[in-house]
Order: structure tokens, then C-alpha cells, then sequence
């Protein structure tokens, strides 16, 4: 199995991507500390200039310009282009003082760079006002602001290379280890896909969107198998259970091929259309079974009243179990109980348990059927004080054509307990076999919840009002 492009992976285009947007966020916030970072320190370089300004003010101010001519003085040893430079001149334009030669500059603030003035070998922040008639500029350099903003620039840059260069790290072992999950998905569905349907997909303890999927997959896999499995042992069961009674039909009709009289060979036919009865009527509840399993059967559902529903039942069999030999019991709740379903099935499900009852317990055997509330769920239940079932075997009688020994001559094909159990699965219910001490008990259970579990259809009631 060929693995897809590195660079048309999925998770390494997003982690580029992603990257990338970090990177350009972090740049840009950069980019905005870088401005108000080199607006604090011009800000701070202007306060510096007229610091120096009002001083000189102050002591024309004081003693006049003579004042401001000894402090312009004091002040010019500063080192030259590093520092502060002035220019003091009178109203005609001489100069009287200061230890820079500059030219024209505008009134207030101005930059002076080194183009500017032949003298002038960096950039400085010159402030040009009137003292009384005569003009003074004072000057900083902007030398240290501009190698520490240089500084701030330099440390931005780097930081953000340090920061995409993680991201990308970031990202490719992200993209690594969500290249290698997602292979080892796509191996083990490969494998399934060739047949292995045992397999499973990886699930990590992380529990993510990825691990979320895979368990859902796992469970709809395992479905998928038992489907599976379920369609294989119905092969082998319909290929074991069906071939004696097509053997007999075969003997069956031979003979009366080469019967002697008509009555023989009539008799010999109707034997053998019997045995063909019986395996239409297999192949008949098998395909029931397998409509019921495909959920096509939940058309028809609607609010059902159990109590109504099982009062006819029990009307219905109550004779036939006279006739029989049995004695049939029920045991129903004064309100009604109602769940959404399918009336057909359901009473479908209930005969079932009923002729399953009959069919294996002795004569004067008691059945009792019983309805009743218990927490949240309606439960239906058969009980019998016949033989029962051995609880190692109670769960393989809902398989289809599984049939118990002892009841192996007996009539029947196996299938009523596997369509209850598929009715039973179609409204969302449990079935249980349990000892009835003595006998068998099988209750069904429609839960609120499981009810609300299917898809397109009615919430059930599940009130017994």
C-alpha cells in the first residue's frame, strides 16, 4: 500500500499553514512593539532637547543674553556629534555662542541629519525657539536611540526566527507522528479490506477526534463481523438443518414414482409436498428474519398499547392451550402500557414465545405472561415450569436453526427464538433468558432509551398510564 506525498499530506499543509500564521501574527505584534517602543524613546529624546532649551532660557531669563552666552559656553566642551550641540545667534544672525555650526532650520522640532550639515555625522533632534530676539537651536543626537533601536529590531527579528523555526519543528513532528497514526489507520483498514475483519483500529488513551472515529469504526466493525459470521453459520446451519428433509422428499416422491397404486403414490406426494412445506416455511422465516434485521420493517411503527395487544394474544392462545393441555395465565397492569412499535411484530414475537412455550413442555404444563413496569423500561415476559434451559445454552438458542438436543425430534426449525430476538432488537429491546425455578422465563425489555435510538422514528412512550 502506497503512502500519500509528504507535501500533499493533510496535516503537513495545515501545520504549514498554521505556522505560517503564527509567524505572520507574531511579526506583526513585532512590528507594532517596534513603533511604540521607538516613540517612547524619540519622546524621551525630545524631553531631553528642551531640558537643555529652558535651562539656557532660564538664565537669559535671569541675567539676560549675557546669561544665556556663558551657559551656551558651559556647555559647548560636549564631544562633538555625540552629544548636545548648540547654536546661539542674535537677531541680525551672528553668532554668539554654541559649538556647532548649523544652517537654517525650521521653527520648533526638527531632525537634522547628516546631509544636512557637512559637520554632522549623525542624526540629532534639534528644537529652534527665540530668546527675546535672538534665536537659540539646542540639539541631542539620536546616536543611543537609534543603536537601541536597532537593538530592539535585531532582538525582534531573531525572535521571531527562533519562533518559526520551532513552528516549523513543531509542525513536522506533528505532522510525523499524524502521518504515522493515520498509516497505521490505513493499514489496518487495508487488512480488513482483504478480509481480516477481526481486525481492529488502534485506539490511543488520548481519546481525540482521531481515536473517537476509530472506536466508532471498531464498533460498526464488530457488528460487521458478527453480520458476517451470523451470515456463515446461516449458510452451514440452512445447508445441515435442510438437507435431511429435502433428502426425505427426494426418497419421498422416488417411492412414490414407483408405487404400484395411485393411493401409494398420492400418499408418497403428499408426504413429500409436506417436507417441501416445511422448507418453504424455513426459507420463509429466514427472509422474515433478515427483513426484521435490515430495520425495513419499522414503516409500520406506531404507539402501541401492550396491554391491549397482549389481552388478545392471550385470548386467542388461552383456548388453543386449553385444547392442548396447558394452562395459560396472565398478569397485566391496571393502566395501559404504551410503547412506539409494530403491532404485526410484536404479536408475531409474542406467539412465538408462546408456541416455543407448548412446543417444549410437558402436557398440563403452567405458561404465564406477564406485563408489567419496572424503573423505566415495559417488560414482556413467558414462563413456563417446564424443563427450561441449561444456562450454558441460553445464549446460543437465539442463534438461528440452534436447537437443544432433547428438542431436536421435536417439530419446528429453530427460528422462533432468533425472530424474537430480531423483533426484539428492531424496537430496541432486550431479551433474557433466566430460570424460572423450575422452567424457563424469557422477558423482553423496551427501554426509553433504547427506543429513542431509531433513526426517523416516533420517541417511545414507554408510559404505563
Amino acid at each position: 500500500m502506497r503512502a500519500a506525498s509528504f507535501f500533499k499530506s493533510t496535516a503537513t499543509r495545515l501545520a504549514i499553514i498554521y505556522t505560517c500564521l503564527f509567524v505572520l501574527s507574531y511579526l506583526s505584534a513585532n512590528v507594532v512593539a517596534y513603533q511604540m517602543v521607538l516613540g517612547y524613546l524619540n519622546e524621551r529624546l525630545n524631553d531631553n532637547v528642551m531640558e537643555r532649551f529652558r535651562e539656557i532660557e532660564t538664565a537669559y531669563e535671569a541675567r539676560g543674553i549675557a546669561g544665556a552666552v556663558e551657559m551656551v559656553q558651559s556647555h559647548g566642551p560636549a564631544i562633538r556629534g555625540e552629544e548636545t550641540i548648540y547654536s546661539l545667534r542674535d537677531p541680525a544672525g551672528e553668532k554668539l555662542a554654541g559649538n556647532f555650526e548649523i544652517g537654517t532650520v525650521p521653527q520648533g522640532f526638527s531632525t537634522l541629519t547628516p546631509s544636512d550639515e557637512a559637520e554632522s555625522r549623525s542624526h540629532y533632534m534639534v528644537y529652534r525657539g527665540q530668546l527675546g530676539g535672538h534665536q537659540l537651536v539646542v540639539g541631542a543626537s539620536s546616536g543611543d536611540t537609534d543603536q537601541l533601536a536597532r537593538i530592539v529590531l535585531i532582538s525582534f527579528g531573531w525572535t521571531t526566527a527562533v519562533v518559526f523555526a520551532i513552528g516549523l519543528g513543531g509542525a513536522a513532528i506533528s505532522t510525523f507522528r499524524s502521518r504515522s497514526r493515520i498509516a497505521a489507520l490505513s493499514r489496518t483498514a487495508h487488512e480488513i479490506g482483504h478480509g481480516e475483519l477481526s481486525k481492529r483500529l488502534p485506539v490511543s488513551p488520548r481519546m481525540d477526534e482521531i481515536d473517537i472515529l476509530s472506536t466508532e469504526v471498531n464498533v460498526a466493525l464488530s457488528r460487521l463481523e458478527l453480520s458476517v459470521e451470523a451470515l456463515k453459520q446461516v449458510s452451514t446451519d440452512i445447508a445441515h438443518d435442510l438437507k435431511t428433509p429435502i433428502g426425505r422428499t427426494f426418497l419421498t416422491l422416488d417411492d412414490a414414482l414407483g408405487a404400484n397404486t395411485l393411493d401409494e403414490a398420492k400418499g408418497g406426494i403428499e408426504a413429500g409436498l409436506a417436507e417441501l412445506r416445511s422448507v418453504a416455511d424455513t426459507f420463509d422465516a429466514v427472509l422474515r428474519i433478515a427483513q426484521i434485521e435490515s430495520r425495513s420493517r419499522t414503516a409500520k411503527f406506531q404507539p402501541v398499547d401492550l396491554k391491549v395487544l397482549v389481552r388478545d394474544i392471550y385470548e386467542t392462545y388461552d383456548v388453543i392451550a386449553s385444547d392442548e393441555g396447558y394452562r395459560l395465565g396472565l398478569q397485566e397492569p391496571a393502566a395501559g402500557c404504551w410503547i412506539n412499535g409494530d403491532p404485526d411484530l410484536i404479536r408475531q414475537l409474542l406467539a412465538n414465545l408462546l408456541a416455543n412455550s407448548m412446543r417444549h413442555t410437558p402436557l398440563g404444563s403452567s405458561i404465564l405472561i406477564d406485563l408489567a413496569r419496572q424503573e423505566d423500561a415495559v417488560v414482556l415476559s413467558v414462563s413456563d415450569n417446564g424443563p427450561g434451559i441449561p444456562p450454558e445454552e441460553r445464549g446460543r438458542v437465539l442463534d438461528r436453526f440452534y436447537r437443544l438436543e432433547k428438542s431436536r425430534t421435536t417439530v419446528g426449525s429453530g427460528l422462533g427464538l432468533s425472530m424474537v430476538k430480531a423483533i426484539a432488537e428492531l424496537h430496541g429491546a432486550q431479551v433474557e433468558l433466566a430460570d424460572n425455578s423450575p422452567g424457563l422465563r424469557v422477558s423482553v425489555a423496551v427501554s426509553a432509551s433504547s427506543a429513542k435510538s431509531l433513526e426517523k422514528k416516533p420517541e417511545l412512550l414507554s408510559l404505563c398510564s
